[in-house]
């Protein structure tokens, strides 16, 4: 008999990955954005720093790994079957996700001026962009909305209270009125 020798998708591999972003995620939440290093993720995971630099080239590809998997799990691309429905879904589950403690730790990297972080925030800002698009992309196949609608425009204007409030201002993010911003946009978008 002929001994073959298979990899196993989801052994030690899958394991080791998942215990080092829990550890990162749970240490951005608790200690803040600077104390989450590549040795206090490896203490705390129990895995060796160069098993972390082998997997990840730098701190900043691991935290974005980390973010992004938090963002993507917190905010959902919405598919209520109307656009109006869609938006304010993907407005609240922004405004959640950055009333979150993960969100406090997202506007320390947008406002970080660390270098090795360009990538998340680019990446981060990337991947709700494309969210929006999907939006926007299905209701124009579904309400024949017009081509000359950016979608990066419309997640702008939608999310840009919130991160606004967010920045520059001691209000909470539930004060924000999701159906006032989206009927607001919504209004621009198609009469503009």
């Amino acid at each position: 008999m002929t001994d073959l020798i298979t990899r196993r998708t989801g052994g030690r591999s899958a394991r080791v990955r998942r215990a080092v972003l829990d550890a990162a995620a749970e240490l951005l939440i608790e200690s803040g954005l600077d104390a989450t290093t590549i040795p206090a993720i490896a203490e705390r995971s129990g895995v060796h720093h160069t098993s972390i630099y082998r997997r990840w080239d730098s701190r900043g590809s691991l935290l974005r790994e980390v973010l992004l998997e938090a963002v993507d799990l917190a905010v959902p691309v919405p598919d209520t079957g109307d656009l109006r429905s869609d938006l304010i879904d993907l407005f609240e589950e922004v405004r959640d996700l950055l009333e979150s403690p993960m969100g406090k730790v997202l506007f320390d990297v947008i406002r970080s001026t660390d270098d090795s972080l360009a990538d998340l925030r680019g990446g981060y800002w990337h991947t709700r962009l494309e969210q929006c698009a999907i939006v926007i992309e299905r209701a124009r196949e579904r309400d024949g909305i017009p081509e000359s609608v950016d979608s990066r425009v419309i997640f702008e204007m939608l999310v840009g209270p919130l991160h606004a409030r967010a920045l520059m201002s001691n209000e909470p993010l539930g004060t924000v009125d999701a159906r006032l911003v989206v009927d607001t946009v919504l209004n621009g978008m198609l009469t503009g």
